[in-house]
């Protein structure tokens, strides 16, 4: 006994791991030992473990035998990885519960505070007049409070009834609430929104339930309330459970109390292995109305929405054979008052199949039925349209033959047979059935210097099978030559350590004779052609070596091309083209100039199909200030100031437009101008965004104007930054603000 009391004395008494599991293990600087009312008394960094749990603290009274102990002072609880901290604990380690004032623990986003805590058992604890917060202040800028608070460590809040509270004042009230605080996905309420507005008038929307189905899937369920135009129900879930499928289902319907009309939206996403290692993949996008997506919606996508897509597609590799696909589409234009169908469209492809000698083939086969419906403007039938097209092919290679000097030799094949039907308003139309195929040559030869040598032959025939006339045959022939010539530049100026200028030079001649039609193949007239032109191309490139590790960059190339018809004797326009990049090798700018444009040699003029642009980049650092390890922790941002400009001008015969954005950030601010774009035509501007970010410690503040087209709206609100769900904005007080 006295050798176990000095262990004590001398503190942390160390038991080997060999020791049962229910032992209690205690100790402290200073031990008082009471054998006639069998407790102990622990002084001075007094501490007391059992099993997960472990108490620390000024001091404790342990009473060996009711097994409870009591501590003053300092006190932390410690639970597998939970920490309270608090001024007082009483505990019976026999049951694990407890009792702890004025208790205090972090959480994973967050800290919770109570006068009392109760651990009425494992990771389960009741608190009186606690409140939870995301802030990191002694007086915390805001914070949910509930007289009765019920915290599931490490899953959720739940708070009867529950005030939300600015620098200590109530603001906002609710009979309950749900608080997530895990690691993981959680289920529970989300924050909701209340307004008016003239078309909808009072109004609670989002009014949700999160619900976490498995590891592999969750959903939303919405509610919007509108006293002028009804209940609308929303819904959405996502899956992902990879490889094997993933999607997600939104939808959402009304049934306007205004106007008596029945409005809905339908999208789903998705993809999975299927049966027989087949690949499904699905959308479907359903709705009721072009405006019913746009009135709303509240993002500048759902303002452009004026189609709807589905389609169902199935793959299925077949064995030693190719893939089958199989694909049914359908396409609704609202503004063209039109749809398309293809109900369905299947395709066989064998792949590319060995033959003898090298050589290869690759069949296919294709059906298609599309279905057309064209309306007019009220969307009344005008006009119905089917086509069946069916289609079967098959290609023929050769490997390259080398043939020494003369080069290599490639051969190609062709075949095609095809058959369609086309109605109009289920008569007749035509019934096309044809027979292609085509045969081309090519060789190549390599010569020194960088030279190369190319010519081809081909000859192609198209046969109408359902008419007698003949089959039209078409022969064509070309050469050519390419050239590759480099030249390095010493140059050393600012980053740049060389330079690569490349040239390429090409020249080609193609002759397509005419043809005397016959029965089975025409007969091509070599002296009467029917087309003869010369063609020619001259590329320029330019590489350096930037930096200190010398990567290759490109700074841009040039081109010039242009043909010359020997039969008419005529030459066509000189086409210009360029693309530079002459910062590309200094970090955080990039300047890109392009440029095209033609020259009509035979009037001396330029031509109106010129087009200029440049796109222009810059992203600095400008000052980079301090940031202290609690800022980093709370999410704050840091005190960098940083600006980041994009500008692109496209001028063309018919358009003359700059579009950019820009943002400038500086300690606790954030200014972005996105998606600007001024017509210099109309000397107008076109759609932009602006948005102004205020840092708020634990708040964040946001303020936003839109425009497109004629549409504008504007928005601000002020959030939580971890609980961005928690807000106030525009919406809370769109009764006093116009639309």
């Amino acid at each position: 006994m006295l050798g176990l009391l000095i262990c004590l004395t001398l503190g942390q008494a160390a038991v080997p791991d060999s020791s049962p599991v229910d032992t209690v293990h205690y100790g402290g600087r200073n031990v008082r030992y009471r054998v006639k009312d069998a407790d102990v008394l622990l002084l001075d960094s007094a501490w007391v473990r059992y099993r997960e749990m472990t108490v620390h603290s000024d001091s404790i009274h342990y009473d060996l035998d009711e097994q409870r102990l009591r501590a003053y002072g300092e006190v932390l609880f410690t639970s597998g990885d939970q920490n309270i901290n608090g001024v007082e604990l009483q505990y019976d380690i026999d049951t694990r519960k407890g009792m702890m004032r004025t208790a205090r623990t972090e959480l994973q986003d967050g800290f919770f505070h109570a006068e009392e805590v109760w651990l009425v058992e494992e990771k389960t604890i009741h608190a009186r007049r606690g409140y939870y917060t995301t802030c990191d202040r002694d007086h915390p800028h805001y914070d949910f409070f509930g007289p009765r608070v019920k915290l599931l460590m490490d899953d959720i809040v739940i708070t009867r009834p529950v005030l939300l509270r600015l620098f200590g004042f109530p603001v906002l009230a609710a009979p309950f609430w749900l608080v997530p605080v895990a690691n993981q996905r959680q289920s529970g309420l989300m924050p909701f929104k209340v307004g008016f507005s003239n078309d909808q008038g009072w109004y609670g929307k989002d009014l949700a339930w999160y619900q976490v189905i498995n590891e592999y899937a969750d959903a939303t369920v919405y509610l919007d309330v509108m006293t002028r135009k009804g209940i609308q129900p929303r819904a959405e879930a996502v899956y992902i459970v990879n490889p094997l499928a993933r999607g997600s289902i939104q939808g959402s319907w009304i049934r306007e109390w205004d106007t008596r009309r029945t409005r809905y939206s339908f999208n789903a996403s998705h993809s999975s292995v299927f049966l027989f290692d087949s690949e499904l993949k699905a959308e479907a996008d359903v709705v009721s109305d072009s405006r019913y997506v746009p009135e709303y919606g509240e993002d500048q996508v759902d303002w452009l929405k004026q189609e709807a897509s589905s389609f169902i597609q199935l793959t299925r590799p077949i064995r030693r054979v190719g893939n089958f696909s199989v694909l049914a589409r359908n396409r609704r234009e609202f503004l063209q008052h039109r749809s398309y169908s293809q109900l369905p469209s299947a395709r066989l492809s064998f792949g590319t199949r060995p033959l003898v000698a090298g050589w290869n083939f690759a069949p296919g086969l294709g059906f298609e039925n599309v279905l057309r419906n064209y309306a007019d403007s009220l969307d009344a039938d005008t006009a119905r349209s089917v086509e069946l097209d069916g289609r079967a092919s098959v290609g023929f290679s050769s490997p390259d033959y080398r043939l020494g000097s003369v080069g290599g030799l490639r051969l190609r094949h062709d075949v095609a047979l095809s058959a369609e039907r086309e109605y109009w308003n289920d008569t007749l139309a035509s019934s096309p059935a044809r027979l292609g195929n085509e045969l081309r040559v090519e060789l190549d030869q390599r010569l020194g210097g960088g030279i190369a040598l190319r010519q081809s032959i081909s000859a192609g025939q198209d046969n109408r099978l359902d008419t007698a006339a003949f089959p039209q045959t078409r022969y064509s022939a070309s050469a050519g030559t390419e050239l590759a010539l480099y030249r390095v530049f010493g140059i050393e100026t600012g980053n740049l350590h060389g330079l690569l200028h490349t040239v390429r030079p090409s020249a080609y001649l193609t002759y397509q004779p005419g043809v005397t039609s016959r029965r089975i193949l025409g007969t091509p007239d070599l002296l009467e052609p029917e087309d003869v032109y010369a063609s020619y191309r001259i590329d320029n490139g330019f590489q350096a070596k930037a930096g200190s590790t010398r990567a290759v960059v490109d700074l841009g190339r040039v081109g010039l091309s242009g043909s010359y018809d020997l039969l008419d004797r005529r030459l066509s326009p000189l086409r210009a083209d360029a693309a530079l990049y002459p910062l590309r090798s200094v970090e955080g700018l990039d300047l890109q100039l392009d440029a095209g444009v033609s020259f009509d040699l035979e009037t001396l003029r330029f031509r109106d199909d010129y087009s200029v642009g440049g796109s222009f980049s810059w992203d600095a650092l400008l000052w980079r200030g301090p940031v202290t390890a609690a800022d980093s922790s709370a999410g704050r941002t840091d005190s960098d100031w940083r600006v980041q400009l994009r500008l692109r001008h496209s001028l063309t015969g018919n358009n003359n437009m700059l579009t950019g954005s820009f943002g400038f950030q500086f300690p606790g601010w954030r200014v972005d101008l996105a998606s600007i774009g001024y017509n210099f035509k109309t000397a107008e501007l076109t759609d932009y965004s602006v948005t102004v970010w205020r840092d708020l410690h634990c708040w964040e503040a946001l303020a936003t104007f839109e425009k497109l087209g004629a549409s504008w709206k504007y928005d601000f609100e002020v959030r939580i930054k971890r609980l961005p769900d928690v807000k106030f904005g525009k919406s809370t007080f769109r009764t006093f603000l116009p639309e």
